[in-house]
């Protein structure tokens, strides 16, 4: 039971440090985790590496769209209200990072209680992120102020959605893992 806490516990912080921006160097979080055996009062997670396995194919990718009607005022600048069907398109983007942690469990009391506990652990886990398309790039819109965008075609919101997610994937290229 106390290895499986101590698995959970790790997992967690491992989740913790991928939750941090990809951008920053911070390397280390210390965390308290309830549920750590008694003798051990907290838990820091060093990461060794990370990079991701591998990323979709940008040529492949699909947009789903979706289309709801509005009410819409002054639709493109013109006195005209009437309800109106937008659209908006997401890809969902799906790739795994590979990770190497280690990390280390602090005795109660200090470090010099008891000697500290190092472990070393890798694995992989799966990342999804919904890419959606910018209405800003339309040149449909309504209201006078503020002006709100739209896209008034299933086509545009679609291409929209695809070119950005393109753009994540040249974004992550940088962090492919090396073979």
């Amino acid at each position: 039971m106390a290895k499986v806490r101590i698995l959970m516990a790790i997992l967690c912080a491992g989740t913790i440090c991928f939750a941090q921006n990809i951008n920053k160097n911070s390397k280390s979080v210390k965390i308290s985790v309830d549920g750590l055996p008694a003798q051990y009062t907290a838990l820091r997670v060093d990461t060794l590496s990370r990079c991701i396995l591998s990323l979709p194919d940008a040529a492949s990718l699909i947009a789903i769209p979706e289309g709801r009607t509005e009410y819409l005022k002054n639709i493109s600048g013109t006195n005209k209200s009437e309800h109106t069907k937008i659209w908006n398109a997401k890809v969902q983007l799906v790739y795994q990072w590979k990770y190497r942690l280690n990390y280390l469990l602090i005795p109660q009391g200090g470090m010099e209680t008891s000697a500290p506990v190092f472990r070393e652990t890798e694995g992989t886990t799966p990342v999804s992120e919904a890419i959606t398309g910018d209405p800003q790039e339309s040149d449909f819109f309504a209201f006078a102020n503020p002006r709100r965008y739209y896209f008034n075609s299933q086509e545009a919101a679609m291409n929209s959605a695809v070119k950005h997610a393109k753009q994540r994937i040249s974004e992550l290229k940088g962090l492919l893992c090396t073979k």
